[in-house]
């Protein structure tokens, strides 16, 4: 036999004789134990959290303590001995007894040991989705309302704890989003704990009830009075967690106002939880990031307008979702910020003006998030811009949506390597929760910031990650066709292209002109200027009196300097209608740049500036050009 083998088996044999493992074997769960215990007894009397920790480590000093004493020693009925050694050269073992073993005190300790460590360790391994839904099968989020605790000194208020409770109930159980447990659920679940105190349930007894009632979302609350004025509080926990979702404090001036303030608490509850699960159900940052309405049926409306802006791209639809939602809850401010984009989008400069400066007007009202989002848009210089997104970011890292407009103001005034580097890492913060992101401008802006930069297998990537994920969307694929375009694989582009006009007329129902305009959009991007210039001409042939498509040809002719006088000409009966539209001036003044006429177009494109919605990078950085040339010739 080996040194090793004979070294491991006296090891063995002696720590069998000196009952070290026996020792073991009572120790580990007789401390585990231990730590439960403690567990449940440290908030039930009050104690410290130190108290939990300093236990552990005085057991963690103990074990091996016991250990080496359970080496040295033995107890024995003459008393504490020191164990005898044994010859560790000898080969020679312990023999066995013969004969059946006899049933020690030790063994019977050690059974009821282990039985009551797997009693105990069993639900946290086997049940660890516990309370894990806070949903019932049909979807609901199931809520338990306890009884309110009077804390008035008044024994008069005695019938308000469970007078609260009903109430709250009743105008509870009228939300279709919401499941309440009735009263004699929660009357029930309570039977064992008679003399409870309800609204300072230590966590265990919280978890034990909502376990009861199935639920994990308790309301919770106290009656006061301070003078002849009676205050009502309540707070929505969770039991699991012990999270306190939101409190909620009402007051009225006698106990005649305690119907009125048992309607108001309702009403801010249910909204709240109504609020809730639609942002679960959503399941995106867009609407955990916005400050909540007051009004479920706004934040419903809000969440319809988002989904046209965002997804559908239909601005027209989501100016009416948010005009209902600011309707309903005029104190909602995200919808206006959301607003003042989809007017800007379809170029309706005063009304995208107006609801900017409406959103900057209440901005101290808002929370820190919501003001810097407003600020953002309000920003009159690309630096403002990026130092607002940037603290958006700031406040919550892994929010996609506060990366997406740190990435949007870095794209705006191209620098696009910085806007490419942000949206990456909003995707893989998606990829990190294992869903989708459905915002469609992120994969055709990202993938044009690859194009810009020349990363065309990267280009390629993302936009058809976006096409798998947004199958309908037409921007995605109006950048893919630009993309193969570019690139001289116009067999595939046409398929492209095919697709694209029939998602633009058989699914979001856009009419012919903007499928022609877009399609010049198109080939103007991909270089191809003779086809994107019949289809601007068709346009204007077809619908000569829409100032939208001279617009777009008049800006195509002079920016690429195909025919700079027809287009300052189309461009000057444009400006005899519109004569303050800062995108027009900024044409006619760029056109007169091209042409020579340096100080003339100095003060138009000053004018374009004086008249924009926000920052426009074209317009500042023609304003720029100009300025050098003019001073150039003086």
């Amino acid at each position: 036999m080996s040194t090793k083998r004979k070294n491991l088996n006296w090891l063995i044999s002696e720590l069998k004789r000196r009952n070290v493992l026996r020792v073991v074997a009572m120790y580990a769960p007789g401390a585990f134990i231990l730590l439960e215990v403690m567990d449940i007894i440290t908030p039930a009397l009050s104690l410290p959290p130190w108290v939990v920790t300093l236990t552990i480590i005085i057991l963690a000093i103990g074990f091996p303590v016991t250990v080496v004493l359970a080496w040295i020693f033995d107890i024995t009925p003459e008393g504490v001995k020191r164990t005898e050694d044994l010859d560790k050269g000898s080969d020679a073992v312990a023999p066995p007894v013969p004969g059946r073993r006899k049933l020690r005190l030790s063994d019977v300790v050690i059974v009821i040991l282990v039985a009551a460590l797997l009693i105990l360790i069993y639900p946290k391994i086997f049940s660890g989705d516990k309370l894990a839904d806070i949903r019932d099968p049909d979807g609901k989020i199931s809520v338990a309302v306890l009884p309110f605790e009077n804390l008035s000194g008044d024994t008069l208020f005695n019938i308000w704890s469970d007078g609260f409770q009903n109430l709250l109930i009743s105008t509870l159980s009228n939300s279709d989003e919401i499941s309440v447990r009735q009263y004699e659920a929660v009357k029930n679940a309570f039977a064992a704990n008679e003399n409870i105190n309800y609204a300072s349930l230590k966590p265990v007894l919280s978890e034990n009830i909502a376990k009861k009632l199935d639920t994990r979302t308790l309301i919770l609350g106290s009656i006061l009075k301070a003078g002849s004025n009676v205050r009502v509080n309540a707070q929505l926990v969770d039991a699991e967690t012990e999270e306190i979702y939101r409190t909620y404090q009402v007051e009225g001036p006698s106990e005649d106002d305690l119907f009125k303030m048992a309607d108001s608490l309702s009403v801010m509850i249910k909204n709240f939880v109504e609020i809730k699960k639609m942002t679960e159900d959503e399941n995106t940052p867009v609407y955990r990031a916005v400050s909540y309405s007051g009004s479920s049926e706004a934040f419903r409306y809000f969440i319809h307008g988002t989904d046209a802006l965002l997804v559908d791209m239909d601005m027209r639809k989501a100016i009416q979702w948010l005009t209902r939602a600011i309707e309903t809850d005029s104190t909602f401010i995200t919808p206006y910020v959301f607003l003042s984009y989809a007017h800007a989008q379809l170029g309706q400069a005063q009304a995208a003006r107006y609801w900017r400066d409406a959103a900057y007007a209440k901005r101290e009202q808002l929370p820190y998030a919501d003001r810097l989002l407003v600020e953002q848009l309000h920003a009159e210089m690309p630096d403002e811009e990026i130092s607002y997104a940037q603290q958006l970011v700031g406040l919550d890292e892994l929010n996609p949506m506060y990366h997406h407009i740190l990435a949007l103001a870095y794209y705006k005034i191209e620098d696009y390597k910085e806007a490419i580097s942000i949206w990456e890492r909003a995707l893989e913060i998606h990829r990190k929760w294992g869903n989708d992101w459905k915002n469609p401008y992120v994969y055709f802006l990202l993938g044009d910031a690859y194009h810009k930069t020349g990363n065309h297998e990267r280009e390629n990537e993302i936009l058809d990650l976006g096409n798998s994920i947004l199958p309908d969307n037409f921007m995605i694929l109006q950048f893919k066709a630009i993309c193969l375009l570019s690139h001289g694989e116009k067999e595939e582009a046409d398929k492209i292209l095919a697709e694209y006009q029939d998602i633009r007329q058989n699914i979001t129902h856009c009419p012919g002109m903007l499928i022609l305009s877009g399609l010049g959009y198109i080939y103007e991007e991909a270089g191809m200027l003779q086809e994107a210039e019949d289809y601007y001409r068709l346009t204007v042939d077809i619908e000569p009196e829409n100032p939208n498509w001279k617009n777009t040809l008049s800006w195509f002719l002079i920016d690429n300097e195909v025919d700079i006088d027809e287009g300052l000409e189309m461009n000057e009966q444009l400006l005899e209608r519109y004569p303050d539209n800062a995108l027009l001036l900024d044409t006619k003044g760029w056109g007169l740049y091209k042409k020579g006429q340096y100080e003339e177009a100095l003060a138009l494109l000053t004018l374009a500036w004086n008249n924009r919605i926000s920052y426009i990078h074209d317009i500042y950085q023609h304003l720029q050009e100009a300025e050098k040339a003019a001073a150039a010739l003086n």
